[in-house]
């Protein structure tokens, strides 16, 4: 049995953000990774999808050149050739991860399931190896709801969706969340008939209200029939379609579509794991159960990432491991608790947001004040034709203090960054106000949202 200084399990962004750091202290370290190395942001997630989302964008600015004065032919989806490019990316960015672990002398590649056998060994490929520290970082993939029938569907998740052979004249989405979204509008604008059937009242329940009905408002001027309050009962075939049954007060409504997308959830990868044998808790849901620190109920055992639930973003694993590591290497005094965990959703407009909202700003003892602003005053916005959209800022009336921003429009993932760093820094709205942006450009919003309380 092979000893090691510590074992990761997944080599996704978690896992991989912690092992290199530990390695170069000295570490003998060994990864163990089920699928390839990357994870699902490089290889069936941010990047793949986000390579997709680009060419679809590239595809409407041709539609729309005409309002510039260009004159270009209707131009044609080649989904062929967009997987192509998607898959030559993915694969560049794969085989630099590759080259960096295989020659990298301190960590020992284990390409198998990991399995505990007892609280510091792990059984891959019928090998057993141990370590006194064990990070479990294996991840999360697409939930499937018990609708029955739809286990004997060949339905499409976020990842197979990318893998398609051909693009469908017609396609349900099942949920209403991030996936949701960016796809959506990824295959209406490639000439797919897409509806969006949400169990919620609104899309993407996390977001303000008024950012769920606004991004609602661009996909369906887009082409993107959504159908709120709607609970599916079952699924099926129907020749060479899938159809969906919806209950009503009036009866079942049946819809028919070529092709059926789950977009409803995540799911930890931990059924595999054999964590009872090590000792590690986990919740009703699967996820492991960890402290502010990261730590397990076993002792020598800790999780980070998509594994513990929360919010699952790829900043987010990468942090875990930055403050991991940290503890780890030099004992030093870690806490996840009250992070500014920033996100962004890439529909077009795009959608950002940091710190607290309105409702959670009074909740927590605040006089909020909101500032709002619309980017169709935005000369920058104007001249390059994205008018659609606005920013709502959080403010604390009695510090000045901003607490929080979410915004949808152009560049929104980019904006936010100046939200991040304010509140991370104590800023206030009168500093943003003094703040010199250049002229023209779409970060003069942030400076004119902090004018228009």
């Amino acid at each position: 049995m092979k000893k090691y200084d510590l074992i990761v399990l997944g080599a996704g962004s978690a896992g991989m953000n912690l092992i290199s750091p530990l390695a170069g202290r000295g570490w003998k370290a060994a990864l163990v990774e089920s699928s390839h190395l990357g994870g699902t942001c490089i290889n069936i997630g941010c990047i793949p999808s986000k390579t997709l989302i680009s060419s679809a964008r590239v595809m409407q600015e041709v539609r729309d050149a005409h309002k510039f004065g260009v004159i270009a032919e209707p131009p044609r989806a080649d989904w062929t050739a967009m997987v192509e490019r998607k898959d030559q990316l993915v694969e560049k960015i794969r085989s630099r991860t590759y080259k960096n672990v295989n020659r990298d002398e301190q960590i020992t590649l284990y390409e198998g399931q990991a399995v505990f056998s007892g609280p510091d060994t792990i059984e891959v490929n019928g090998e057993t190896i141990s370590a006194d520290k064990i990070v479990i970082a294996t991840g999360a993939r697409s939930a499937i709801p018990p609708v029955p029938g739809l286990s004997d569907l060949n339905y499409l998740t976020s990842t197979t969706v990318m893998e398609m052979d051909d693009l469908p004249k017609s396609m349900f989405i099942l949920g209403g969340g991030i996936i949701a979204l960016e796809f959506s509008q990824l295959l209406v604008r490639l000439g797919v008939e897409v509806t969006v059937f949400q169990r919620g009242d609104r899309l993407a329940q996390n977001l303000d209200p008024e950012i769920s009905e606004e991004i609602k408002r661009i996909l369906e001027e887009e082409g993107v029939k959504v159908k709120l309050d709607t609970v599916v009962s079952s699924a099926g075939v129907e020749g060479n379609s899938v159809y969906l049954l919806e209950e009503t007060k009036s009866g079942p409504v049946r819809y028919t579509a070529e092709r059926l997308l789950v977009a409803t959830g995540r799911t930890p990868n931990t059924d595999q794991l054999n964590l009872d044998k090590a000792g590690v808790e986990t919740d009703r849901r699967g996820y492991v159960v960890v402290d502010d620190g990261f730590k397990t109920s076993a002792e020598g055992i800790w999780a980070v990432g998509d594994v513990t639930g929360g919010m699952m973003f790829t900043h987010r694993a990468w942090h875990d491991s930055l403050l991991l590591s940290r503890y780890l290497l030099d004992g030093a005094e870690i806490s996840s608790e009250n992070r500014l965990i920033p996100f962004a959703i890439f529909t077009e407009p795009e959608i950002a947001g940091v710190g607290m909202g309105e409702a959670a700003a009074l909740e927590a003892g605040y006089e909020p004040k909101v500032h709002h602003y619309p980017f169709r005053f935005q000369g920058r916005a104007r001249a390059i034709g994205k008018l659609d959209g606005f920013i709502k800022m959080v403010v604390d009336q009695s510090s000045g203090k901003i607490l929080g921003t979410q915004m949808i429009g152009p560049e929104a993932g980019e904006l936010i960054h100046e939200s991040i760093t304010a509140i991370r820094l104590g800023a206030t709205v009168d500093d943003l106000k003094d703040m010199m942006h250049v002229h023209p450009t779409l970060a003069e919003a942030m400076n004119n949202t902090a004018w228009s309380g």
